[in-house]
């Protein structure tokens, strides 16, 4: 499966194609439920700022040793400078130590084992050492080695409590990596401020019925504060096969709570299950299918908007040893109830049809590079000015970097973000204006640093900006926030 920055891309898609969907709310005559599709827009923003800051972090609770202490222009001069000392003084305990440190933060695992084993061989009374080998070869995967080190380290009565307490973390990981069932997941809270909370336009003159109309001032993009909570739980079952088949399968929740303007209330529940297993084997050294079934539901200002139901197939493979490409195909049923909130709800009802490719490129240990194009495809059952084509492409890097506020041993992370989407409807909207068909283009941009506080728990801020160009100005808006938040995994 591919990974950005530690996300795994497949897993943003069901949540994407929700959020794209919360936009197909029009303007009712009267504008009836206005405040409803404004509303339903601005999740699409929720889930890029909030979620992603969230899960696009680190997916595994020990993935930032990787860069433990990394960071700084002249890592690669430091480290061939510590090869030079070693070459020098192979026998020297502390000259071994800093090689191995180096090598690790320059993605040179092999030399950081070679040069930690050789150190045992001179004293094999260093458990911190034993601990150190055990998370490196917990990085590479050999996860047996590890345990054997860890084990190892942990049979020590002169331990320091810190490092026993992170051999045992690693032990209960190691654990659950070898189990056929493991079970991990995610929780996010937090606090957002956006300057358009309800994505109005920015005056009060729209389209009704092909003439200029006045909004109520209430109606014009507000700002405001809310709170937003997610939770992402995931569990994967081996089968045990060759093909190393694995029923893997998600749960997702989120929920945002707006301070002044409660009707921009949203809630989503979504949840995706299917095996996942290798293909072309022999042939190709890493390539995987996973086809799946989904479903999901969303409220609006607590109130029934949609419940989906559908299935797709995502398809992952190791083009090099730092290439990776991952695409996803999804259909989806979108049924829309009537609700005394939303009387012609059910208008919306249709078929969703969507894809998506992203390309990850890995330039080293601590830095990712990604593109990412889509497309979507959403019919209605009966109304034709509702039906749309979308198309989108997008990119960003992913970096770590040595803490440089508090001289921790824990990396920090940086994530930027760009996105460009276009939107075609079929046909014009009587309501709005029956001479011009809607078409809108959004730029999205968002950047998130994260700062952990331990293995298991990360600060987050992120800032975005979602900017919406539209052919009807009923549509067009501008959104900057500021999310800033806490996760704990396990």
């Amino acid at each position: 499966m591919g990974m950005i920055g530690g996300y795994r891309s497949g897993e943003a898609v069901g949540l994407d194609s929700q959020a794209r969907f919360l936009d197909r709310l029009c303007f009712a005559p009267g504008f009836a439920g206005r405040d409803v599709r404004r509303i339903a827009v601005r999740l699409a923003g929720t889930l890029l700022c909030g979620l992603v800051a969230c899960f696009w972090t680190v997916s595994e609770p020990w993935a930032q040793a990787a860069g433990q202490g990394a960071g700084g222009g002249d890592l690669q001069q430091r480290y061939d400078a510590a090869f030079q000392e070693m070459v020098r003084k192979p026998a020297d305990l502390d000259t071994l130590f800093t090689f191995a440190t180096l090598a690790s933060q320059n993605g040179d695992l092999e030399g950081a084992i070679s040069a930690l084993e050789r150190m045992l061989l001179i004293n094999p009374d260093l458990p911190r050492v034993r601990l150190e080998l055990g998370v490196l070869y917990y990085r590479l995967g050999s996860y047996e080695v590890a345990r054997t080190y860890l084990e190892t380290a942990l049979q020590s009565s002169a331990l320091p409590p810190d490092v026993r307490s992170r051999a045992e973390q690693f032990m209960a990981e190691i654990e659950k990596r070898q189990s056929r069932s493991r079970f991990s997941g995610e929780f996010f809270l937090g606090t957002r401020y956006q300057s358009n909370a309800n994505l109005g336009p920015p005056t009060s003159s729209v389209r009704l019925f092909g003439q200029v109309a006045n909004l109520n001032q209430a109606a014009v993009g507000t700002s405001d504060w809310g709170a937003v909570g997610s939770i992402q739980l995931r569990h994967a079952y081996d089968l045990g096969t060759q093909d190393r088949a694995v029923i893997e399968s998600q749960f997702t929740g989120y929920a945002n709570r707006q301070f002044t303007l409660q009707t921009a209330n949203v809630s989503l529940l979504d949840f995706t299950t299917g095996p996942r297993f290798q293909i072309l084997q022999g042939l190709f050294e890493d390539v995987s299918i996973k086809p799946f079934a989904t479903v999901g539901y969303i409220w609006v200002n607590d109130t029934p908007y949609y419940g989906s139901y559908g299935a797709g197939l995502e398809a992952g493979v190791l083009l090099s040893d730092r290439l990776r490409n991952t695409s996803v195909f999804v259909w989806r049923q979108q049924n829309y109830p009537n609700t005394s909130y939303l009387p012609a709800n059910s208008q919306y009802t249709g078929l969703q049809l969507s894809g998506s490719t992203t390309f990850q490129y890995q330039i080293n240990d601590l830095v990712a590079v990604y593109a990412i194009g889509n497309a979507q495809r959403y019919q209605t059952q009966q109304t034709t000015w509702l039906n749309y084509s979308l198309w989108g492409v997008g990119g960003g890097l992913a970096f770590r970097f040595a803490d440089p506020l508090f001289k921790s041993q824990m990396a920090w992370g940086i994530n930027l973000s760009v996105n460009q989407q276009w939107w075609t409807y079929d046909a014009a909207d009587p309501v709005i204006d029956p001479g011009t068909i809607r078409t809108q283009s959004d730029t999205i941009l968002n950047l998130v640093l994260t700062v952990p506080f331990d293995e298991r728990t990360t600060f987050s801020v992120s800032a975005g900006r979602f900017n919406r160009a539209s052919s009807l100005p009923n549509y067009a808006f501008i959104d900057n926030s500021v999310l800033f938040g806490v996760s704990w995994r396990f």
